[in-house]
């Protein structure tokens, strides 16, 4: 293993005084190592300038937005790239998300980490939509550090979602030169029921996994705040932390219709019952699915995706990225990678033995750097 860091450092010096496909090809090597490293100290370091940051405000959203932008210390204007960090508590400042953002500027990105106040309350809202839409356009106007045809945006998880739905926008569609969905979903529902039930499918095939009971009471705390009556919201929360089974039946005598409703839907074990369940919902909820559901927005992408998903995924069943593929309107525009050595968004890797390493790290290793290396092309 030391020896084929050494070599990847070796090229990547070399790739300076080569050809930029050489280049291209090292630093891409370099970048595999480094995400399946997990967050350690990049080994890019050696090859690349340490990025700056800076703080910046703007508009988005309706209301003024900070970010934190990575820039090269060359004087440049490069690709840019807007990562959206997706639903955590601190936002970017999330040690991952910094991480994330060090790897792609020193891989050739401008990149703008803004702070999404649905995310950072642990919620998925149409308003995320607007605000990562105004937040390409902010990168995208800076014209001296940024080259304003060449701007991406990047989505996680279920930041993935409002990610690809930003990016059919028509305020900015034309505009998108590429969209990265990683442990994306195509359609809510779909993920309500995997969580609530572990049923998925795909092309007449089934699948289930055990549900993940944070999944299955995340929908719920992401949107208490749509139910029409405060005791249903307070219900609802002391049931879903799981520690009031002695109080349980009277609680749920409780509850409003609309309120039993939510509860029956996320209780629900059989996937043929989930459709009913969802149209019992209060329209609020069910117009906050179709919104944020990546599947009616589709038909108007214009950019290059990179659709990838870790297999298996215990909170985005990967059958989501293949439903995205297959409604695309443009197959070749895009470049889907399935990837055995990722669990959801974060590196899998197995216990290195022989087996694993000729079944299990050569070809999905090999998948992953063309899945880089494509990428890489953008930011060279």
């Amino acid at each position: 293993m030391k020896k084929a860091l050494i070599t990847l450092l070796f090229l990547a010096v070399l790739a300076g005084l080569f050809r930029q496909e050489i280049r291209t090809a090292a630093l891409s090597g370099l970048i595999v190592v480094d995400i399946l490293r997990a967050g350690r100290p990049p080994l890019l370091r050696f090859v690349t300038p340490q990025p700056s940051v800076e703080q910046v405000r703007y508009a988005g959203g309706g209301e003024e937005m900070e970010a934190d932008l990575y820039l090269r210390k060359d004087g440049q204007p490069h690709p840019g790239l807007v990562l959206v960090h997706g639903v955590n508590e601190v936002g970017k400042a999330d040690p991952r998300i910094c991480w994330a953002a060090q790897i792609l500027c020193r891989a050739g990105f401008a990149v703008l980490v803004p702070d999404f106040s649905g995310f950072k309350s642990l919620r998925l809202r149409p308003s995320d939509i607007r605000e990562i839409a105004d937040s390409f356009l902010y990168l995208a106007s800076r014209g001296q550090l940024v080259q304003r045809d060449r701007v991406g945006i990047a989505g996680f998880s279920y930041g993935a979602g409002p990610t690809l739905i930003a990016g059919c926008d028509p305020s900015i569609r034309h505009q998108v030169d590429f969209l990265i969905s990683f442990g994306g979903y195509y359609d809510l529902r779909n993920i309500i029921q995997f969580a609530t039930t572990g049923h998925h499918a795909y092309q007449g095939e089934s699948f289930h996994r055990h549900p993940n009971d944070y999944t299955r009471w995340i929908f719920l705390r992401y949107n208490l705040d749509l139910l029409t009556h405060d005791q249903d919201r307070k219900i609802l929360e002391r049931l879903a932390g799981g520690k009031e089974k002695n109080e349980e039946a009277d609680l749920l005598r409780r509850l409003s219709p609309e309120g039993r409703a939510v509860y029956r839907l996320l209780n629900n074990k059989d996937p043929d019952q989930t459709a009913g369940l969802l149209s019992q919902l209060p329209f609020p909820l069910q117009h906050t699915i179709e919104i944020l559901s990546p599947c009616h927005y589709l038909r108007d992408l214009k950019a290059y995706l990179f659709l990838v998903h870790g297999v298996p995924d215990d909170f985005i069943p990967h059958t989501e990225s293949l439903y995205l593929y297959d409604a695309l309107p443009d197959q070749k525009r895009a470049h889907l990678t399935l990837l055995r050595i990722f669990s959801h968004v974060r590196p899998s890797l197995p216990r290195p033995t022989l087996s694993n390493l000729l079944f299990i790290y050569l070809p999905e290793g090999a998948k992953f750097y063309s899945l880089i290396y494509h990428l890489m092309q953008r930011a060279s």
